[in-house]
């Protein structure tokens, strides 16, 4: 969510001449619901949701941006544990079914031959930040978590037993989903806005000190190390371009269509709508911004 404050924080919002008033919903279905209803202009959401709900039938949803490419995170367990395949039969903690540490897992332990549903023991816990104490109390073996939950296991004693940002796994972790009559009603503002979106991901990807002052500020965390971890870690699937790759909606579609069958047949461009990216990509803007770096 970094970009977000920090085009809101350091004035890329204003420069653009916008006014943008940052809402903070729960959840990425909540947050999919209040893009729909035309509560919210643009949702800043994990790629599941949007996807599952045009899928479901919401065809006025449409994704206009992704700024998180990839997995991230880290399976964290107990010693013992020696390796991925001795997670077979084991309490595997997640937040909950059809979270994205749920297709995480998913994906990332496919790679090795495992079925989370078969092989392991899901325990959800409702939120990631019951993880840790669920590790401390004995009540998983493992935990599926990304940055600072990962950190705060590997300061108890717990170690790391799968790297999942290591596999490179494309995915739509993060999107900016929008509904298709406001892309049509609100087009020049909505570049406008991926153009501040932009320059924040620049910010955020270039300016740690301040960035880290910003995530301060929203999450009321004062811990340097624990706000540098974080940084650092979901700087490794920040995409710079805010281009979506078809091949992270393919994922999502493959792991729904196991339980429904529609989203076998869907084809991930039917979700997606390129124009602002391509206009930041064709105006210079991106070059601009990233010079050779891009």
């Amino acid at each position: 969510m970094a970009p977000m404050w920090i085009a809101k924080e350091v004035g890329f919002f204003k420069k653009q001449g916008l006014d943008v008033k940052l809402v903070f919903i729960a959840s990425g279905p909540t947050g999919t619901t209040s893009v729909l209803a035309g509560e919210t202009d643009v949702g800043i959401i994990g790629g599941f949701a949007p996807i599952r709900a045009i899928v479901g039938g919401a065809k006025d949803l449409v994704i206009i941006g992704q700024s998180k490419n990839r997995m991230t995170g880290n399976i964290v367990g107990k010693k013992d544990i020696a390796s991925v395949q001795d997670l077979k039969g084991r309490r595997l903690g997640i937040d909950r079914i059809g979270s994205n540490p749920d297709m995480f897992a998913q994906a990332a332990l496919s790679r090795f031959q495992i079925d989370t549903m078969r092989d392991l023991q899901y325990v959800q816990l409702g939120n990631i930040g019951n993880g840790v104490p669920a590790l401390k109390g004995g009540t998983i073996d493992a935990l599926i978590a990304g940055a600072p939950h990962d950190l705060f296991a590997q300061r108890l004693g717990f170690k790391v037993i799968l790297d999942i940002t290591a596999l490179k796994i494309p995915f739509a972790v993060t999107v900016l989903a929008s509904a298709r009559n406001t892309v049509e009603r609100k087009q020049g503002e909505l570049a406008k806005f991926m153009r501040a979106y932009a320059e924040a991901v620049h910010y955020f990807l270039t300016n740690p000190e301040g960035t880290a002052q910003i995530v301060a500020k929203y999450t009321k965390v004062e811990d340097r190390e624990v706000n540098a971890y974080a940084i650092e870690s979901e700087s490794k699937a920040m995409e710079r371009t805010l281009q979506v790759d078809p091949k992270g909606i393919e994922l999502i579609l493959a792991l729904i269509g196991k339980t429904v069958p529609q989203a076998a047949s869907a084809k991930a461009e039917d979700f997606y709508d390129a124009r602002f990216t391509t206009e930041l990509r064709d105006s210079g803007f991106l070059k601009k911004l990233w010079g050779d770096k891009l």
